[in-house]
């Protein structure tokens, strides 16, 4: 079992109760510049009611596996976090599907069922390696989101942007938690990797077929240049995830090692001293710090 710890110089976590709201004015295209990278975005929306219950009941039954009172805390407050991103991206999804785009419900179903499958026919320790795997992909997501957030959310509809941003700077936040567990309660390496690579392609999947049934809804799939963007915009994301990836799958690693980006920092802070007026970003200056 690794003897890695998370780092002392770390924010303490805390569990936000973001006051969003998703009104019916809101367009499933929020970025109208880039509807393909819009329903991308909304396509991993929609695996999170069904993904993140499963990690917190997935974490909560390793709690009584752990030794350490220190990491059952942490697992408690990643519980907490997760609880509410589920809930925002709930009420973000029902949006969606009400906009128009019913075939969603039957992919929500697919994933209800291959999550449940799991938690009743795999062994925890799979369990348990999704999770990390799920989070060292999430990490890989967040640094992308935060330091391409100009490109990917300027000018976008300020409401999803502070969702999405929001949700992955406790990613970033919770980082150490899902692997401490697994490392507490298992620690062996290659089924790490292997957790890392089968919940990265699981999720990928799902989402893929959520934005590829939009883009079908809008008369999109088909249209040349719109896949021509799609292509590029997948590229990209392909380009800035390998690297993160890599190194989670290398001996030894541990999130810890991966430094913070400032700007998710300086978003911690500033939620701090202003809680109830920074829930929503200013998408027109998204590239400015809070510092």
């Amino acid at each position: 079992m690794s003897s890695i710890t998370k780092t002392t110089d770390k924010p303490d976590m805390i569990v936000r109760k973001m006051p969003f709201e998703f009104p019916n004015d809101i367009d499933p295209h929020w970025n109208p510049d880039k509807p393909e990278w819009s329903h991308m975005v909304n396509g991993t929306s929609l695996a999170m009611p069904f993904l993140e219950p499963y990690l917190i009941r997935t974490m909560r039954k390793s709690l009584p596996l752990i030794d350490s009172g220190t990491l059952k805390e942490d697992v408690k407050l990643y519980i907490g976090q997760e609880g509410q991103h589920f809930q925002q991206h709930r009420k973000f999804n029902d949006l969606l599907i009400e906009k128009g785009y019913a075939e969603l419900t039957n992919i929500e179903r697919q994933m209800k069922q291959e999550f449940d499958d799991f938690e009743k026919n795999r062994s925890h320790k799979f369990n348990l390696a999704y999770a990390a795997g799920f989070e060292s992909m999430a990490l890989g997501v967040a640094h992308w989101l935060i330091n391409d957030r100009e490109y990917l959310f300027g000018h976008a509809d300020s409401r999803v942007a502070s969702l999405v941003l929001w949700h992955f700077v406790e990613e970033i936040e919770h980082k150490n938690v899902a692997i401490d567990a697994y490392n507490a309660v298992y620690g062996h390496y290659f089924y790490r990797v292997y957790g890392v690579i089968f919940a990265t392609l699981h999720v990928i999947k799902h989402s893929r077929r959520a934005y590829q049934a939009m883009l079908k809804k809008d008369g999109l799939w088909n249209n040349l240049r719109s896949r021509w963007k799609l292509l590029k915009m997948t590229t990209r994301f392909f380009r800035n995830m390998l690297p993160p990836m890599i190194v989670a799958c290398l001996p030894g690693h541990h999130p810890s090692q991966v430094k913070d980006p400032q700007w998710s920092l300086d978003w911690i802070a500033r939620y701090d001293s202003n809680t109830d007026e920074f829930a929503i970003l200013d998408t027109t200056n998204i590239s400015a710090s809070f510092s």
